[in-house]
């Protein structure tokens, strides 16, 4: 069954009409990366003190759509959509703001990643079982914090707790395809073998924490919003959804209200396209 599910995702992703920007004449997004998680794995309840009290462990967020005591165990499926390398190519020939192609993407991820988790969601119901995406829930939200915004369900963390890679200085979640990527999940009442996180920390693929030996994305923030004690969340929002972001959005022709993104520090970076650390022992 892992396998039935890594290739349906496969297929949604790489067939899909909807995976392709005419301006590069190919996909957003490329071949992802899926892994399991056990929905039992004690990190989702250590998450609401390492993140927040509110952040919804897998039966919480099951449970907040089909109803009280509806779980009994089951997986979450995280799923790593790697961006286009030509994606990426445009966006690391700028230095102040996001790339047009960037931009776009941007506009395009939100829907995108909606229809894919519908489309898991029908393929599992169709095989007997129940499930949901917690980030499409009317419960999920994103909101401020003293350290800036956050959410109660962190995509990257869930990440992480199926063992697709870990983090980087600059908050970004860097796995075997790199930091320039998108992510979603669903949770399922079906049970599957998890996968193994092999990490020994959660900052083990970024090079600066791992050997102190890099940096680029702290370079390459052009709010400087980055330094070697970590990533300001609020100054790097308030760029990412600035009003000069959405002009430049809406001149792209890309969706003002989400603004232009920016992503700079995670293209032109040893870690865009791939694990940088994977050649040391």
């Amino acid at each position: 069954m892992r396998d039935l599910i890594r290739n349906e995702i496969k297929e949604y992703v790489l067939e899909s009409k909807e995976n392709w920007l005419e301006e590069i004449q190919d996909r957003y997004f490329d071949e992802p990366i899926v892994k399991f998680a056990s929905s039992e794995d004690p990190l989702f309840e250590e998450y609401k003190k390492i993140i927040d009290i509110d952040h919804l462990t897998p039966k919480e967020a099951f449970e907040s759509f089909f109803g009280k005591d509806s779980y009994e165990g089951g997986t979450v499926i995280s799923i790593v959509l790697p961006i286009n390398e030509k994606i990426i190519k445009s966006n690391a020939a700028k230095k102040d703001n996001a790339s047009k192609e960037w931009a776009l993407l941007r506009a395009f991820t939100d829907g995108f990643r909606i229809g894919l988790n519908k489309h898991l969601v029908n393929f599992l119901e169709q095989k007997g079982y129940k499930a949901v995406a917690p980030a499409d829930l009317e419960e999920f939200k994103i909101y401020s914090t003293l350290s800036g915004p956050s959410s109660n369900w962190s995509e990257r963390h869930i990440a992480f707790a199926a063992g697709l890679g870990t983090f980087g200085i600059n908050d970004g979640f860097i796995t075997e395809k790199g930091i320039a990527i998108r992510l979603t999940s669903v949770v399922t009442n079906l049970t599957l073998i998890p996968d193994i996180r092999k990490a020994e920390s959660h900052t083990e693929n970024c090079l600066l924490f791992r050997n102190g030996i890099c940096g680029a994305c702290i370079k390459r923030c052009p709010v400087n919003a980055i330094s070697k004690d970590g990533h300001d969340k609020i100054k790097c929002w308030k760029y990412v959804y600035g009003d000069e972001s959405r002009k430049l959005a809406e001149a792209y022709g890309g969706n003002s209200a989400v603004g232009s993104g920016c992503g700079l520090c995670q293209t032109k970076v040893p870690c865009e396209c791939k694990n940088p650390t994977a050649i040391f022992p």
